[in-house]
């Protein structure tokens, strides 16, 4: 009986170690990260996938096949298939787009980068989502992927790369998300710029658009807007709807709430009922 025991963290850390490993020229040197370099497909990935009673594709295509070998070295190959919603007799680990059809069949797919989260293109290539963060003012992911170069859509180029890749990468057809029974801190998170601010969830997702939540600091709740990238806005600024709200735009717990003005004119802190769904102006004063 398996008894591996294995984490996110611990396989981002499996994945990030393989950087640098090239296909072989033939079934000698597997294990080699450099040696027998050739563009025959061969691999210790898909070697190893078939040990495991899988179909490892040996001298195919590998991208997708190195991803599942990645989830079965931390995991377990029991495990590793739960986690790909997938049985010894439904695998299809070795395939790009039947893989994202599995994980779509079993609702877990979407179009925001997860850490642990296997990238399906739509070039048909796979690859990980390792790291996520913001500079300069953007947001990005970096994607650990195997037999490629380091051309963003190359997927026969025979290495394993991290590339990193824009937020909103236009050739993404979808992410596939493990359920890796790990919380995320949440709250409210200052971002790269040590100026805007951000929310997490604990699946380590975030709002865009409005969304109702709380301020730790003060304990007080409030309707907050989330720009497409997921920053808080504040001052004027127009929702989805069209329509045009203000958002506390001073520092302190009320920054980014929705203000409204009570029956004297005094802009104030938006309550909201969430029985009746309305708005009420019982609210204190700034």
């Amino acid at each position: 009986m398996e008894k591996i025991m294995g984490t996110l963290e611990n396989l981002i850390k499996r994945a990030l170690s393989e950087k640098g490993y090239i296909e072989k020229q033939s079934n000698k040197d597997l294990d080699s990260k450099t040696a027998n370099r050739g563009d025959k497909n061969y691999t210790k990935y898909a070697r190893d996938v078939n040990a495991a009673g899988l179909m490892g594709c040996q001298g195919q295509p590998w991208c997708c096949t190195f991803q599942f070998w990645l989830q079965m070295q931390e995991f377990g190959v029991g495990k590793a298939l739960e986690q790909w919603n997938m049985s010894r007799s439904s695998y299809v680990g070795y395939n790009c787009f039947a893989t994202y059809n599995t994980f779509k069949k079993a609702g877990k797919v979407g179009m925001t980068p997860r850490l642990g989260a296997v990238v399906i293109f739509d070039f048909s290539h796979a690859g990980r989502v390792v790291n996520i963060y913001s500079e300069n003012g953007q947001k990005w992911w970096d994607c650990l992927e195997g037999n490629t170069s380091s051309n963003l859509s190359d997927r026969n180029g025979g290495q394993v790369k991290v590339k990193t890749r824009p937020w909103n990468d236009c050739s993404v057809k979808g992410f596939c998300y493990i359920d890796y029974n790990e919380e995320y801190q949440e709250g409210f998170m200052r971002a790269a710029d040590g100026k805007r601010w951000w929310y997490q969830y604990k699946d380590g997702t975030y709002p865009t658009g409005w969304a109702y939540l709380k301020e730790k600091t003060g304990g007080t709740y409030g309707w907050y807007l989330f720009d497409k990238d997921g920053y808080m806005l504040t001052g004027y600024q127009t929702a989805p709807d069209g329509k045009r709200y203000f958002l506390c735009p001073e520092s302190g717990i009320h920054e980014g709430k929705c203000m409204v003005t009570n029956n004297q004119g005094e802009l104030i802190i938006a309550k909201y009922d969430m029985i009746n769904k309305r708005y009420t102006t019982e609210s204190t004063l700034l």
